[in-house]
């Protein structure tokens, strides 16, 4: 339990061991519990969304989720993203880049990138309905169940909530897995990048294919299958810029993988 508790403790805000007293025994073993973290993360904002949807509008509520999925996590991962952005555009070579990722102040690009994912998710979110992929799967039962008292584009926006954060997570195993650390001095992401294999992605994939079977059937491996190939296009795109993967670009990674699943459910 010590290895989940500190990846819940270190991917989210929740007040767990404010004394610092929780160490994983192995680091490489942490990041199998990435996509449960993800998980719990989802279940969160799905209870959150229940009553939010009770006392606004669906605009307001819709708006408020995407906020409260940026406070949960302490705006760890949208830190990185503005970061990565003012590197990876700001910067003329390697060195450039990372220099300005460290930089703890914001640039056009890192503005911008946050603007554009924020509106993306919130306009993604916002278009998701009675998603008939859903209707053929396992969970269609529990769909019937409840139906009756809930509007069906309730319940799928909030299964798309508990799965979102899932594919963020299994996405930053991934870059880890399949990448090196950029820098040569440590830092926040050379722990992850540097104890995860193809092998660790490989179990962690397991968990996150259950779940899009569960709720999508056939079409979440065809939504899965999206993802991969994004996430793996955006690796290949950093590591030609860096030569590697580093805490921040770990966190655009997170942003990046979320957004492309909202988007994938759209096509579908």
């Amino acid at each position: 339990m010590s290895n989940f508790l500190w990846a819940l403790k270190f991917l989210t805000i929740i007040p767990i061991d404010r004394e610092d007293r929780i160490k994983p025994k192995n680091f490489s073993h942490v990041v199998y519990w990435f996509p449960v973290v993800g998980f719990c993360i989802g279940i969160f904002l799905c209870l959150s969304y229940l009553p939010l949807y009770a006392f606004f509008p669906p605009l307001v509520t819709n708006a408020l989720i995407i906020l409260v999925s940026i406070v949960i996590t302490g705006a760890l991962h949208l830190d990185g993203l503005a970061d990565t952005c003012d590197g990876i555009w700001g910067g003329w070579n390697k060195e450039k880049r990372l220099e300005i990722m460290k930089d703890s102040r914001i640039g056009s690009f890192g503005a911008i990138g946050l603007i554009s994912i924020i509106g993306l998710k919130y306009a993604s979110f916002l278009s998701i309905g009675e998603i008939p992929a859903t209707n053929i799967s396992p969970f269609s039962g529990c769909i019937a169940c409840v139906s009756c008292s809930i509007s069906p584009v309730v319940i799928h926006k909030c299964v798309a909530l508990m799965v979102m954060p899932v594919v963020g997570r299994w996405a930053q195993v991934c870059a880890a897995g399949v990448s090196t650390y950029a820098r040569n001095e440590s830092g926040t992401g050379s722990f992850i990048t540097g104890g995860t294999t193809r092998i660790q992605v490989f179990y962690a994939s397991v968990f996150p294919l259950a779940l899009f079977w569960f709720f999508y059937h056939l079409y979440g491996f065809a939504i899965f299958a999206i993802i991969i190939i994004f996430t793996l296009g955006w690796i290949w795109y950093i590591k030609k810029k860096i030569g590697g993967m580093t805490g921040d670009t770990l966190g655009a990674t997170n942003e990046i993988a979320e957004l492309v699943f909202l988007l994938s459910l759209l096509i579908f």
